[in-house]
């Protein structure tokens, strides 16, 4: 099968049926070939419905979950992204598409040769959860690419008024895929979109569990 053929079964097959129905989202999920972001050795599964490992702390999340988390967001053009955990870079890539201008933070450096000069509109940092963000200004769409125990305050304190951030909340096995948005007035809302699970971002805090 063709790259081309695997795109399309790709977004008929399991985008679709994770009730995405943006056609800006579903145009990015033909636009973009995943297998151009992966590392040599997992291009074979650069359209499987699994998330591809990168390291410990890093995975390419499966199409179905991107196109959901891209939907959820509802990116516009004016808008400013910080996006921590770059991991192979393809979400971030969708992510400028859609925005003004994406900020994206990693401890480590997983995009392939090449990608950096096709990509626009993207400032690649080094920092992760814990730093590399306070000095960075506010943002209108915040995604935390990996999991999560509870959100930094100060992280929620850089999201503008009419801002949403996305993140997976929680502990294993099942953490909630979460839209937390804020208000005019200043107020938050959360929404669980989906339980899920994913690697923990590097530097996330752990608290210790009770032991019985």
């Amino acid at each position: 099968m063709n790259q081309k053929q695997a795109r399309e079964n790709m977004v008929k097959q399991q985008v679709r049926t994770w009730d995405v129905t943006d056609p800006r989202v579903i145009e990015l999920m033909y636009k973009y070939p995943r297998e151009e972001f992966v590392p040599e050795s997992w291009r074979e599964l650069a359209y499987a419905d699994t998330n591809i490992v990168l390291d410990d702390s890093s995975c390419m999340l499966f199409p179905g979950m991107e196109a959901r988390i891209l939907q959820a967001l509802n990116v516009q053009a004016d808008e400013a992204v910080l996006e921590i955990g770059t991991g192979c870079a393809y979400l971030t890539a969708m992510l400028a598409d859609l925005s003004g201008n994406v900020t994206t933070l990693d401890t480590e450096d997983h995009v392939q040769p090449g990608i950096r000069k096709k990509l626009g509109n993207i400032h690649f940092e080094t920092g992760s959860i814990k730093e590399g963000w306070q000095d960075k200004g506010n943002f209108d769409v915040i995604v935390l690419n990996g999991s999560v125990q509870s959100i930094p305050e100060g992280l929620l304190e850089k999201l503008n008024a009419g801002g949403r951030l996305f993140a997976v909340i929680g502990e294993q096995p099942a953490m909630s895929a979460t839209l937390i948005s804020r208000d005019v007035d200043g107020s938050l809302s959360e929404e669980a979109l989906f339980e899920t699970s994913l690697p923990r971002l590097t530097n996330a805090e752990q608290k210790e569990a009770f032991n019985f």
